[in-house]
């Protein structure tokens, strides 16, 4: 199936019977449904808490009876439910949801940013491989940088390399620009241009802008790569053995 391209995902699924854009992260863990598709669906909805770049946020959790998206159908999948009104203004599109790995990773696919396509299927073990956490099911990398290891979110849902200040500290000093606004599917985070670096990862040899979030933690991983802007042209699920690979 199609996708549409940048660095931001999105698929059409369908849900309640009616086509809908969902967008597709690795990064997030349980999936979420917009508020308002919730509602029109007429879900119970439970009280939940999310944790998200450090941060807590009371939300509510639901079961979807049937999700569809391509190939794949998912049978009563449990969703965060939160209201993604923002997200849509900012990408000006209409966004039923964000579905990761916990859905995503059910069957095996691979996802070809140059073709902007989506395949359900068996996938070749080719790339850099990064098996996936117990419990939540994300990939996170094991990058040493400045002579430092550090564990990296696989993200496609963000568009650049991100690095949580708490945990990098003077592994990566912040340049002397002003603030920005960085962008994720949560929407606009306060961000600090990060200097230049150059690292090997697995073989591969990357320059790359990064940026650093102020103040902020993560207690499974430093920080998230961004799949596009690190210059990878696809990225391939096995769901079987729970490990994704990076394509160049």
């Amino acid at each position: 199936m199609h996708v549409l391209g940048g660095f931001l995902v999105v698929a059409q699924g369908q849900i309640g019977g009616e086509r809908q854009n969902f967008i597709l992260d690795t990064g997030t863990s349980p999936s979420i449904l917009n508020t308002r598709v919730a509602w029109q669906l007429g879900l119970a909805l439970a009280p939940a808490i999310v944790t998200a770049i450090g941060r807590e946020a009371e939300v509510a959790a639901t079961s979807v009876p049937r999700l569809r998206l391509g190939t794949l159908q998912v049978e009563a999948a449990t969703f965060f439910v939160t209201d993604l009104t923002d997200v849509e203004r900012a990408w000006n599109i209409p966004i039923a949801g964000i579905l990761g790995l916990d859905i995503l990773g059910k069957r095996s696919f691979r996802l070809d940013y140059e073709r902007a396509l989506l395949e359900f299927g068996e996938v070749s073990r080719e790339g850099i491989p990064i098996g996936l956490s117990e419990g939540l099911n994300l990939p996170i990398a094991e990058v040493r940088i400045n002579g430092k290891a550090l564990r990296l979110l696989v993200d496609t849902g963000s568009d650049h390399l991100v690095f949580f200040a708490k945990k990098v500290g003077a592994v990566l000093p912040e340049s002397s620009s002003a603030p920005l606004q960085g962008n994720s599917v949560a929407g606009g985070i306060p961000v600090r241009q990060a200097l230049p670096l150059e690292f090997e990862w697995s073989g591969c040899r990357f320059q790359q802008n990064a940026l650093v979030v102020p103040g902020r933690e993560e207690s499974l991983f430093d920080g998230l790569m961004s799949v596009r802007s690190m210059g990878f042209r696809s990225l391939a699920m096995d769901s079987r053995n729970r490990v994704i690979y990076l394509q160049k």
